[in-house]
């Protein structure tokens, strides 16, 4: 399924990288690093439509592009003969709004967020969207500012205006096919305090999706991102890779992927520099950026295999989940050096005897806070040290508030108490984390038993159900879902057909026998291990 959108461009590596022909010129080697992150929760995964992020909809910059006539991105997509082929995509800006930049990725990735709360009990999603201003900003973490509900006005707009011509690059999920023609994200839109058709003055932003949107999503035509990491990323270059690494190294199914230099600044719009230095200078910062903050563990610039251009080798980090992360699981930690040890050295660095140090030990509680004891009075001695009662005997201070078993104030933070606390907050991270990787798969099983399902049963009805026989069952189903569920009746029209074809199926998945998802998960399960 993910393979279907697989750029021309990726070069999915089929051995180690140390096995390569090409000789590697600059090379950044960061440990993958996950607790930088955000915690992570079971709403910090957001899921976006593919397509735009297929194509290169959102060019990577600060500054609104105007003046621009257009954006040409040319991909190769898998046709129904299994054969890659070359496909286009034009997108045509507002002479008014520009292109649409990362800020306004930024906006439609909280746009899923908040449909995703939209669809109804039968996991459908209707027109119009409806969603407040001060909701999104939220998301977004802005300022319930007037310059910040101005600018999701404007995103509305050039989200409607900006114009799509595919020559094969927009995949209709439902259809199961390639479109050629002219697109919008967006149908429709009435911003907040605009006038609606029935003559009233909208409380709320109104999206009419148009009918490619509506029937991918839908049909979970979509890409798990991780959102809470997204959001930390400050460089536009960073967060234009994001929805483009998922996609590649989901649809490889490995953790490694391959990407021409050329050919990445023609996907993300960018300009293209011929020298080494101007490469790294325009790419290096969104990479490191993106290993600080787990998507990537590791990446290298490389010439090509002919000498003549430069290729991005890239690694996937944490964020992007497999199996076998999950198999791995945490890893061991460090011990620490023993307490008494520790308390020892830290006596005898602030001029006390070895001797008389560990005889001080030895006639302490053992459940004495030594440690915090020692760094209290360190800051003791330093506030106190341009005052009338500073301490002038610091060792004899030591033994004193060690012997005395003195308190250390509640709202004093020691480093041992500093490492319990990072240490509970990582074991927190840690534990959301795999609670997220297990989401992940979830969700990632479920497209494949949906796809085995779509492909028997497609069988089948090619088998036994040509032609009218299955229209005639097609329309039973659909006039006895009518009945039975009103609300449908304000479906539209490519809505109801899809849910009736779904439902179809379900019941033929049923006579067939075929495996339940629970036995599907398990089988699959079996075969991984």
């Amino acid at each position: 399924m993910f393979l279907s959108l697989l750029p021309a461009c990726v070069n999915i590596a089929s051995r180690p990288a140390a096995m390569s022909s090409s000789r590697p010129i600059q090379q950044n080697l960061f440990p993958d690093n996950t607790g930088k992150g955000d915690a992570l929760t079971r709403n910090g995964i957001v899921r976006i439509e593919k397509n735009l992020n297929t194509f290169g909809f959102f060019t990577p910059s600060s500054k609104k592009l105007l003046g621009v006539t257009s954006k040409t991105v040319t991909i190769a997509v898998r046709s129904a003969t299994g054969q890659y082929v070359d496909a286009r995509a034009t997108i045509y800006p507002s002479a008014e709004f520009g292109l649409p930049t990362t800020a306004d990725q930024d906006k439609y990735l909280a746009f899923q967020k908040l449909m995703e709360k939209q669809r109804g009990t039968d996991g459908v999603l209707s027109n119009p969207v409806r969603f407040t201003s001060s909701a999104m900003l939220e998301i977004l973490r802005c300022t319930q500012g007037g310059k910040n509900y101005q600018e999701i006005s404007d995103w509305l707009r050039r989200m409607t205006f900006t114009g799509i011509e595919s020559e094969g690059v927009v995949y209709l999920a439902g259809r199961k096919k390639y479109a050629r023609d002219m697109f919008h994200v967006f149908q429709r839109s009435v911003a907040i305090g605009e006038i609606l058709e029935d003559g009233t003055v909208a409380q709320e932003n109104y999206v009419w999706l148009s009918d490619w949107q509506l029937e991918n999503l839908n049909n979970r035509h979509t890409l798990p991102i991780q959102y809470d990491l997204y959001r930390r990323l400050q460089l536009h270059i960073a967060k234009a890779l994001v929805p483009l690494l998922q996609l590649w190294f989901f649809a490889s199914r490995k953790l490694y992927t391959e990407k021409r230099y050329n050919e990445l600044c023609s996907l993300l719009g960018i300009q293209q520099y011929r020298a080494l230095s101007r490469i790294r200078q325009q790419v290096e910062p969104s990479l490191n950026e993106l290993v600080a903050q787990a998507f990537l563990s590791n990446w290298e610039i490389a010439e090509t295999a002919d000498g003549l251009s430069y290729k991005l080798r890239l690694w996937a980090g944490s964020a992007f989940v497999s199996a076998a992360d999950l198999r791995l699981g945490s890893q061991p930690r460090t011990l620490l050096p023993s307490a008494q040890n520790e308390a020892v050295e830290a006596l005898v660095a602030r001029g006390i005897r070895e001797d008389k140090a560990r005889q001080l030990l030895l006639n302490i509680s053992e459940d004495q806070p030594v440690l915090d004891q020692i760094e209290w009075a360190d800051a003791e001695i330093q506030r106190k040290r341009r005052t009338a009662g500073a301490i002038r005997n610091t060792a004899g201070f030591f033994i004193y508030v060690l012997q005395t078993n003195q308190p250390v104030p509640a709202n004093f933070v020691s480093s041992r108490r500093r490492k319990l606390m990072d240490q509970v907050t990582q074991d927190l991270e840690q534990e959301r984390r795999l609670e997220t990787q297990r989401e992940l798969e979830e969700y990632l099983c479920r497209e494949r038993y949906e796809e085995y399902v779509t492909q028997n049963t497609d069988a089948y009805i090619g088998k036994h159900m040509a032609g009218d026989l299955l229209k005639r069952r097609l329309a039973v189903m659909r006039r006895k879902l009518v009945q039975s569920n009103t609300a449908t009746q304000s479906w539209p029209e490519q809505v109801l057909d899809e849910y009736t074809q779904r439902l179809l199926r379900e019941e033929l998945a049923k006579d067939m026998e075929l495996l339940s998802y629970e036995e599907f998960k398990e089988e699959s399960q079996g075969r991984m291990f």
